[in-house]
């Protein structure tokens, strides 16, 4: 027989280190789907905002019996877009001459704030082109943005300028 003596941990230890281990393994899952949700890309952002507008657009429809009647034309969907050409503040082309400025959105904006409480922020810039904005014309409402390369669904591409930009949009009937 041999005189050497074998460790042996007690089963309440063993239990006591896997449920640690279960512990730690459940705490870094818990933190990678924490990030993971936190991390959301700029075009889900911007699409997200698409629809935020879209549900003001259609709750107005729905207590007026149609969407706010404006000029047909360009108009910025919130505030705080940054300052581009004429000093003032633009949407869609901000730093050329296609912008649509803060300051003349603001009776579409006004009409959308008497149905609830407007979305708040703008989307990233790409390549010198933010939103999110609307075009009115004689089809109907179109609920515009910027992204990169691809648009996130609901929204469908319009237009893309070979380069990265992609115009993503939202269509409204009247």
């Amino acid at each position: 027989m041999s005189s050497t003596s074998r460790a042996r941990l007690h089963p309440v230890a063993i239990v006591s280190l896997v449920i640690g281990g279960l512990i730690i393994l459940g705490a870094l899952v818990f933190l990678a789907v924490l990030l993971t949700s936190a991390q959301t890309s700029p075009n889900r952002q911007a699409t997200q905002k698409l629809v935020q507008w879209q549900e003001i657009f259609e709750k107005y429809r729905s207590e007026h019996g149609a969407l706010p009647d404006v000029p047909a034309g360009g108009y910025c969907l919130g505030t705080g877009f940054p300052v581009g050409t004429g000093g003032t503040a633009n949407c869609r082309d901000y730093d050329a001459p296609t912008f649509y400025s803060e300051t003349a959105s603001a009776p579409l904006l006004e009409a959308l704030s008497s149905v609830g409480e407007l979305p708040q922020g703008i989307s990233a810039a790409v390549r010198g082109t933010v939103g999110p904005y609307a075009v009115y014309d004689d089809e109907g409402v179109r609920l515009l943005t910027a992204e990169e390369q691809t648009c996130e669904a609901p929204a469908v591409e319009v237009w893309n300028d070979g380069g990265g930009l992609t115009i993503c949009q939202i269509a409204l009937t009247r």
